[in-house]
């Protein structure tokens, strides 16, 4: 079982999953039904806050609609992380991860960006990261970080996150190599809510 399924009992053998990421701001009026819609509409593995320096009681919040159903986890914020309790850390910085690992112990998840490199995503894996992840969010990916990923989920068993803006063909390709697929702005800017966007993202999955 990956460390991102710890916290929901979601087996890797399920295939590629969607793992849901927040936008850059975190406005719980908005955001919360949203997250609520998202999370209803097709199996996620996990939801990462990512909004900096969001405020505890929205994250607190957002923990709770995550609750029994999502891994909650947190960008970068390992002290708030813990004095939530929240599921895991993800960080932004792969060099961090040994220092988190020891603060966050052993039951709480940890992944790590690593950008497009091999040599950082095997040290991350080797200080202690449950995932990493390859890629940069928002971004369209070249097409070595394809090959990357796939390369990678030959090797290792350490699961791997991609993270980019990827199109339809692009996600047909990683649904067959990467474990998460990390997913924003398809889903919190679908012209028809975040349940669809949510349902498009899983229906592509399914059909690679």
């Amino acid at each position: 079982m990956s460390g991102v399924a710890k916290a929901t009992g979601q087996e890797t053998g399920a295939g590629c999953q969607v793992y849901l990421i927040g936008p850059p701001a975190a406005d719980l009026e908005v955001l919360a039904p949203a997250l609520e819609a998202a999370l209803a509409a097709g199996d996620i593995v996990a939801f990462r806050l990512r909004a900096a320096a969001a405020a505890p009681e929205t994250a607190q919040a957002l923990q709770r609609i995550c609750a029994g159903r999502v891994a909650f986890l947190l960008q970068d914020e390992v002290d708030l992380a813990l004095a939530l309790g929240a599921d895991g850390v993800h960080l932004g910085d792969p060099t961090r991860v040994r220092e988190a690992r020891a603060r966050l112990g052993p039951d709480r998840i940890l992944g790590a960006s690593c950008g497009g490199s091999r040599h950082a995503a095997m040290l991350a894996g080797e200080d202690g990261a449950d995932y990493i992840a390859f890629g940069e969010l928002g971004r369209p990916p070249r097409p070595e970080l394809l090959e990357l990923i796939e390369w990678w989920s030959e090797l290792f068993v350490l699961p791997c996150l991609a993270e980019g803006a990827f199109d339809r063909g692009e996600l047909e390709r990683l649904a067959g190599s990467a474990d998460f697929i990390g997913v924003s702005d398809k889903v919190w800017r679908h012209p028809d809510g975040a349940a669809a966007g949510v349902r498009s993202m899983l229906d592509t999955i399914a059909g690679a």
